[in-house]
This record gives structure tokens, C-alpha cells and sequence, in this order.
């Protein structure tokens, strides 16, 4: 049952981050700039740093966090309430520029979705898969 917690987790962890360069990517995409990597994480670095704050803050990525699917969805959505602002202060230090409340608005709930619309079919994958393997 340990190596399935583990693969868990980092499965998890893999998803967040494809999660928010796929946000990035297509936010860049949307704004006709251009979605190069470099450009991909220069953007999502600030995010980035404030989701990893979170996830160490929360623990995110321990088993106890997403063994079932209602629990990873509020914990998800508190990790990226927590998040997000953190995020939004390291990119406005970083690029000199103030927060916008649009921006913010619209950059906490696409990425809320963008989480929550992988990270709940995981849930769900993940406890079929260890009621199966449970022991009888």
C-alpha cells in the first residue's frame, strides 16, 4: 500500500505542475505572446513558488491529503486560496507591475479550474485503485 501512496504523490505532484504550464501556455496563447519555454516558466514561476508554499504549508502531497476525492477538492481549493495571492506578490515584485483585481480574479479561477479538473479525476482513480487492492 506504501508504493501506491508514493506513485501517488508524485503522479500528483506531476499533474499540479503539467496543470499550471498548460495555464500558462494557453494564457500566453490567449494574449498573443509568445508560448515558448522559457517564456512557459518565466510566467509560471511565481505560481509555481507560491503553490509549492502551499503544498509544503497544507502537505499537499501526503497520502491523508488525497485518499479521498471530497477531501482533495477542499484541500485543493484552500492550497490555491493560499497560493494564488503569494503567487500574484512574487510576479508583481518580480515584473515591477501592480496587481489588477481582474487579473487576479481571472487567474485564480482558471487556475482553480484547471487544478480541480484534473486533481478530481484523480481522486476518484486513486480511490477505485486502493479499494481494490485493499485487503479483505
Amino acid at each position: 500500500m506504501k508504493r501506491i501512496h508514493a506513485s501517488a504523490g508524485y503522479a500528483l505532484f506531476a499533474g499540479d505542475l503539467a496543470a499550471f504550464l498548460l495555464f500558462t501556455y494557453y494564457g500566453k496563447r490567449a494574449h498573443g505572446l509568445p508560448a515558448d519555454a522559457p517564456g512557459i516558466l518565466e510566467t509560471a514561476a511565481p505560481f509555481l513558488l507560491g503553490w509549492l508554499a502551499a503544498a509544503l504549508l497544507l502537505r499537499l502531497y501526503r497520502p491523508n491529503a488525497y485518499e479521498r476525492p471530497g477531501r482533495l477538492i477542499l484541500i485543493t481549493v484552500a492550497a490555491w486560496t493560499v497560493a494564488a495571492p503569494i503567487g500574484l506578490i512574487i510576479r508583481a515584485l518580480w515584473l515591477g507591475t501592480p496587481i489588477t483585481l481582474m487579473f487576479a480574479a481571472v487567474a485564480y479561477g482558471i487556475m482553480l479550474v484547471f487544478l480541480l479538473g484534473w486533481r478530481i479525476p484523480f481522486g476518484i482513480v486513486h480511490a477505485l485503485i486502493r479499494r481494490r487492492t485493499a485487503p479483505r
